[in-house]
Parts: C-alpha cells; structure tokens; sequence
C-alpha cells in the first residue's frame, strides 16, 4: 500500500543540533563528556513526562555539580531549543509533502518542554499529526506507541511511512506492520520519498 503519512522522529532526524553538550558544560563549567554521559544516563524518565528539575538536578548530581534554579532554567532552555530548531533541509521536506497535500507527522522520544515548543514552531504548520513520548507516557521501542498512533490516525499501518535514526525504533515500526526506514542522511531521505512519488524528484 502506497504511504498514506509520513512520520518522522524529531531528533537526529529533523533536527540535529550541533555542539549542544558544550553549550550545557559552557553553562555549568563543566567537562562536556561529562556532561553528555550524565545526560543520557538519566534522560528515560524525562522523555516519558518527568520534570525538567528533577532530570536535570540528576544530571548535575551525577557530575557532582550543584544545582541552581538559574541553572535548571537555563538548561532546560537551552536543550528545548536545540532539540525543536530543525534543519533548513528538514524545513523543507516538511513543507513539500505539506504542500501537495500528505499528512506529516513527528513521533519522537522527547520531553514536555519539546513537545509544547514544537507546536509553536515555523514548522509546526507542516506537521497534522503529533505524537510524544512524555504526553503518552510510552516510549519507543514500546510496541505500545505504535499501536497507539496507528489508532489515532485511523490508517491501516501499512501505510504509514516512518522514518527513525535508531534500528531499534524502526524494528519496532515494522513489527507494527508499518513501512520503516533507518534514516540516514537527507539527501537520501529526500531520494526515498521521491521514489515513493510522494515529492517531486529534485
């Protein structure tokens, strides 16, 4: 079945920050390895709906850094930002297959912060239908979160494009029945959806 919405992930896919763990460790005085190793190790509970404070007092406490509410503010700030200002490359694509008429939508991992600043986005208004792990309290590769979408969107799951940079998600994806690809550059994400005829061909 030709895809009916493409779904893509927000971070690593869309949006792609650069330098983000030296801008926490510029903020906080800090080695920026450090930092990026204490940020994952506690980042789960944040993207399934816990609080910014209490990740990122985790965060801090795990490097041995003393939190401040300036500080939790700050980096709650910065990260939102950096995870929510996608690529002009990304901007594109989402407003071409806007543009001739397909559903966009983002199923990512991501915190209530995002999830509240991607709505307010440019490109916001690309995007029909919007799916967060902190809002649903389920995270990928939770087969739950596939299911969930696949009811929310009313389509067969067949086709449902997905598009992920992590082979845990996509397995997962298509173990849902849905059409899933490991992303891995924009050019060729570009070329994919071309072939699908669901852009032109640049």
């Amino acid at each position: 079945m030709a895809p009916r919405i493409v779904i893509f992930d927000l971070g690593e896919v869309l949006a792609t920050p650069s330098a983000l763990y030296e801008s926490f460790a510029e903020r906080i005085a800090h080695e920026s390895q450090a930092v990026e190793a204490s940020y994952w190790q506690h980042r789960g509970d944040y993207d399934r709906g816990g609080s910014s404070t209490a990740f990122w007092t985790a965060v801090l406490e795990g490097i041995g850094v003393p939190a401040t509410r300036q500080s939790l503010e700050d980096l709650t700030q910065i990260d939102t930002i950096a995870w929510t200002t996608i690529r002009p490359d990304a901007f594109d694509l989402l407003r071409r297959l806007s543009d001739v008429g397909h559903r966009v939508g983002v199923l990512s991992n991501a915190t209530i912060e995002m999830a509240g600043a991607a709505r307010r986005t440019d490109w916001g208004r690309f995007v029909t239908d919007w799916f967060f792990s902190s809002e649903l309290g389920i995270a990928k590769p939770d087969a739950r979160i596939y299911r969930y979408v696949t009811e929310r969107i009313a389509l067969p799951a067949s086709s449902i494009m997905f598009i992920d940079d992590r082979q845990v998600n996509v397995d997962a994806a298509l173990a849902a029945g849905w059409n899933a690809h490991l992303w891995t550059s924009p050019d060729e994400t570009m070329n994919l959806l071309a072939e699908l005829g669901l852009i032109d061909a640049v």
